[in-house]
């Protein structure tokens, strides 16, 4: 009597099916390349699948082959067994193949970072986990550029705005002092106004590092539209001579809870920026729901400067004038005491003009 398989179909049509089933799913895999196989999970699990197909047709060939042989029936499950086991190898050389040469990529990549070659980029691999993260670090990488060209701006512009200054009261003072000059009021103006300009560089700095600071002071309730009314008839001078008007549209019950100190210093911050830059004629503070809208009608910023707006030492005008150049501080110090409130800020452009969105529930 001979044997036949155990589910009433013969060796043949067994094979049959299960090839038909490979190639099925082979199929699908060919229409759905791009949104499955991309998927290391998805790889994996097909390896895992054709393993235990293919190792179950090599068992039952072999089997069938070498039923008449002289094997003893211990011997031939020895032998069948080791075809059974093989499977999990292959397994585990194609997966590793697959991990293996992105995070050989990768590593390479945080070597090179770590000698501060930040034009270091990851190619993609093809594999959708590798690549999401793949693309996170080469977005960290043009931001680690940008903060490192900013650094380096940071040197060039430093320099220049204490240098200046004190070149100018070295030269007055020298000169007075071997009497080539008098000490005249006009004189000492000059020595008076540069003097402040360096006082303002050091403010503008220290502000920015006090701003890093965590800052403990306690929270109040502060009704908002007084708090802006306030600070509005705070720049009433500077608003006027700008030819600026400025508008106000928020609920007469609508509060918050914040540091007073700290709200204030990102509204002061928010109107210099706009009357040393903007060149508009309005600007508005509205609440809507739980943000704060602070816009002007002004020339506002080019696009690509956006992203960077809030970035330490960034400066839309690269020309050092002193009206409208600036150290590129006062957005950075906006950023950093919304962040210690739990806000979140960004900007927008308008047309014409930009808006600065402060979001309470960030």
């Amino acid at each position: 009597m001979t044997d036949s398989p155990p589910i009433g179909i013969s060796f043949g049509e067994l094979l049959f099916i299960l090839l038909l089933f490979v190639f099925v799913c082979a199929a699908a895999l060919f229409i759905f390349q791009e949104k499955l196989y991309s998927r290391l999970s998805v790889r994996i699990a097909i390896l895992i699948l054709a393993s235990g197909v293919v190792t179950f047709i090599m068992a039952l060939t072999y089997n069938e082959i070498t039923r008449d042989t002289l094997s003893t029936p211990g011997e031939r499950l020895l032998q069948i067994s080791l075809i059974v086991l093989g499977g999990p190898v292959v397994i585990g050389l194609l997966a590793a193949r697959f991990v293996r040469r992105p995070l050989r990529q990768f590593n390479k990549a945080v070597a090179s970072l770590e000698q501060s070659n930040y034009k270091v980029q990851l190619r993609p691999s093809g594999i959708h986990e590798f690549d999401e993260v793949f693309t996170k670090f080469n977005n960290l990488i043009h931001r680690l550029q940008t903060e490192e060209k900013l650094r380096k701006d940071l040197v060039s512009d430093t320099s220049h705005e204490l240098n200046t200054p004190l070149t100018t009261m070295i030269g007055q003072l020298t000169a007075m002092q071997e009497g080539k000059y008098l000490l005249t009021k006009e004189r000492v103006d000059i020595l008076k106004e540069q003097a402040e300009r360096l006082a303002e560089l050091v403010k503008q700095l220290d502000a920015y590092t006090k701003a890093r600071m965590l800052d403990t002071s306690k929270s109040e309730e502060i009704h908002l539209k007084q708090f802006c009314e306030e600070h509005i008839d705070h720049f009433s001078l500077e608003l006027e001579q700008k030819g600026i008007v400025a508008k106000l549209h928020i609920a007469e019950d609508y509060t918050i809870n914040a540091n007073r100190g700290t709200l204030h210093q990102i509204l002061t911050n928010l109107m210099q920026n706009t009357l040393r830059y903007s060149q508009g004629t309005e600007v508005t503070i509205e609440v809507t729901a739980h943000k704060l809208l602070f816009s002007d009608n002004g020339r506002g910023v080019p696009a690509k400067s956006l992203p960077y707006l809030f970035e330490r030492f960034y400066r839309v005008d690269k020309s050092r004038n002193r009206t409208t150049g600036g150290l590129g501080l006062g957005l950075a110090i906006v950023r950093e005491l919304a962040e210690q409130q739990g806000w979140h800020i960004h900007a927008k452009l308008l047309r014409p003009g930009i808006v600065f969105i402060l979001d309470f529930e960030e």
